[in-house]
């Protein structure tokens, strides 16, 4: 037993330290982490001193994926997500239950010992895209802020989907052998596992968010952060709902309220423990993949299929899953348009019914609110408008990962002719990360897509910047009035916040030498301006009235402030 330990122990440091070497060398020389990861692990597996890497199907289901979700969704702004929930739920419902069954045709009639629901299952592993490589290249290359966060969203929500159908189609398969799916129990399913899923993830996000405001230590507050996502995932699945969707709803959840509830110094926690997570994990996952391929490829060539024809089959899928996508796209580009003419209409009805109403009651200023947010929204939609090119870069950002590797594994052993489906899965992940993730790059420069909109974001900035100060700079006046606290002090405050706007990038920093009673009512006041420029910002961001980026940019700008004071408390 404690060879064993001690060979798994070692196993996972050498991974560690493979995993930091290799991310290194492929930020400097261009080239995906995953595929060097893939090759590294291959050759490592040829050893004879390596073990055999086996790992068991839940451990990618309950272990790996649900904190990889949860952490891609504390990232995605709420605003944005709802502005686009048309387009990302367009993406990551019905095009990956149609790809997932367009999958299972094509291998159906290839295989058709496999049976439909092994196929389908295989559809729903190959089916969703992996939008994080995307949306990392598409930030650096200045991609539309549209475009980034429709991969983004895509990239939660049809992992979500996929992982729904891949249980369903396995149960099927589990069942006394039956290999059949009926629709009206699939879809049946799959919308109580949706609704399920939805109640707990926002139960666990709200519950979670009010628990970590009122922990009073640092490691418990980060214990309660690693223990959601798992927690969510646990309870969805014992009610018959999608752990997946309920991760997800959960993280959405928490990185939005948790930006005015939890304090900064936390959240700065949070974010660097679950980056570091999901880079190990993640290229482990590919590590992983690497050093079972050659036993997969050796299953394979023991079977009744050539190896080449089962390689062909997957380059095939490749293939069928790009047309799908992309014969996806026009569809898309008019609804929206029609869309867009169906809001303005909208909007204007709204408008002559506050002129009716006029001005004063209730009713009128709910209907107000609601026109201010649907306005904020055709502005911002409109600046962002999609064309043709944004959506040839949607359809060829449709690389396949994580999920991909991660899911196929957690088909059951007797699943027929498994290894044969793992290795196409495989073969679509590595095919589209190397061809469409390699040339994206390429292709967002050919297309003109990025956006220079310097000017505009410096303005928005220094805007909702001064308007964030001002509100923070009046609660402090009414303290100092009603404490009786000297106006000087008030001014010398407001003085420091308001110069914020001409080094926002620079304001964390206070004067830690200066320990007099002063400076401690100053550093008071500041943190009620800190606690009243927060409530006003999360009501700006709640409006949509200016561009999330910028929103976040005064976010990070107000956490620093609040890490500055916290560690000036801490220091004295």
């Amino acid at each position: 037993m404690h060879g064993v330990t001690t060979e798994v122990t070692l196993v996972v440091v050498v991974g560690i330290l493979i995993i930091g070497a290799v991310a290194t060398i492929a930020n400097r020389i261009g080239v995906a982490a995953p595929l060097l990861l893939v090759v590294l692990g291959g050759a490592i597996s040829l050893l004879p001193v390596t073990p055999q890497i086996e790992v068991p199907p839940e451990v990618f289901l309950t272990i790996i994926l649900p904190p990889l979700l949860y952490t891609a969704a504390l990232k995605v702004p709420a605003v944005d997500f709802r502005r686009n929930l048309r387009v990302i739920g367009y993406l990551s419902v019905i095009l990956v239950a149609v790809s997932a069954v367009a999958v299972a045709l094509v291998v159906q009639s290839i295989w058709p010992i496999v049976g439909f629901a092994g196929a389908l299952a295989l559809g729903a592993v190959v089916a969703p895209p992996d939008a994080v490589a995307a949306t990392a290249l598409g930030k650096r290359l200045g991609l539309p802020p549209r475009v980034v966060t429709i991969l983004e969203g895509e990239g939660l929500i049809n992992d979500a989907t996929a992982l729904v159908l891949l249980s369903t189609a396995v149960a099927a398969i589990t069942r006394a052998g039956n290999s059949d799916v009926e629709a009206a129990p699939l879809v049946a399913d799959f919308a109580i596992a949706v609704v399920v899923a939805l109640v707990v993830g926002a139960a666990v996000g709200y519950a979670t968010v009010r628990i970590r405001q009122y922990a009073s230590d640092r490691a418990i507050d980060t214990a309660i952060s690693l223990a959601t996502p798992f927690l969510s995932f646990l309870a969805a699945e014992a009610l018959q709902g999608s752990g997946i969707v309920a991760v997800v709803i959960s993280g959405l959840v928490i990185g939005n309220r948790s930006q005015m509830r939890i304090r900064a110094t936390r959240r700065a926690q949070e974010a660097a423990t679950w980056g570091t997570f999901s880079v190990i994990v993640e290229n482990g996952v590919f590590l992983t993949m690497g050093m079972q391929l050659p036993a997969v490829i050796e299953a394979v060539d023991a079977g009744e299929r050539h190896l080449a024809g089962v390689v062909l089959v997957g380059l095939l899928l490749c293939l069928l899953l790009l047309i799908v996508r992309f014969a996806s796209m026009p569809p898309l580009l008019l609804w929206l348009r029609a869309h867009a003419k169906r809001r303005r209409r909208d909007q204007q009805r709204l408008a002559q019914r506050l002129e009716q109403l006029g001005e004063g009651s209730k009713r009128a200023g709910k209907l107000q609110r609601l026109h201010d947010q649907r306005g904020h929204d055709i502005i911002a939609l409109d600046d962002q408008k999609l064309g043709w090119r944004d959506m040839l870069a949607i359809g060829w950002a449709g690389m396949r990962g994580v999920v991909t590797v991660a899911a196929v594994q957690t088909l059951p052993a007797d699943t027929p002719m498994r290894a044969e489906l793992v290795l196409a899965a495989f073969v679509v992940a590595i095919v589209t990360l190397l061809v469409q993730g390699g040339s994206l790059a390429w292709l967002v420069k050919a297309l003109h897509l990025t956006h220079d909109r310097t000017e505009r974001r410096r303005q928005e900035l220094d805007e909702l910047l001064g308007e964030t100060i001002e509100a923070g700079i009046d609660a402090m006046q009414r303290e100092a009035d009603l404490q009786g606290i000297d106006e000087a002090l008030v001014e010398a405050a407001g003085e420091r916040m308001r110069s914020r706007r001409a080094w926002a990038a620079h304001v964390a920093e206070v004067d830690p030498d200066d320990a007099t009673t002063d400076v401690a009512q100053i550093a008071r006041l500041r943190h009620l301006a800190v606690d009243a420029e927060r409530f006003w910002l999360d009501q700006v961001r709640r409006t949509g009235r200016f561009d999330s980026s910028t929103v976040s940019v005064v976010q990070r700008i107000i956490d620093r402030e609040e890490i500055g004071l916290q560690a000036d408390e801490d220091e004295h």
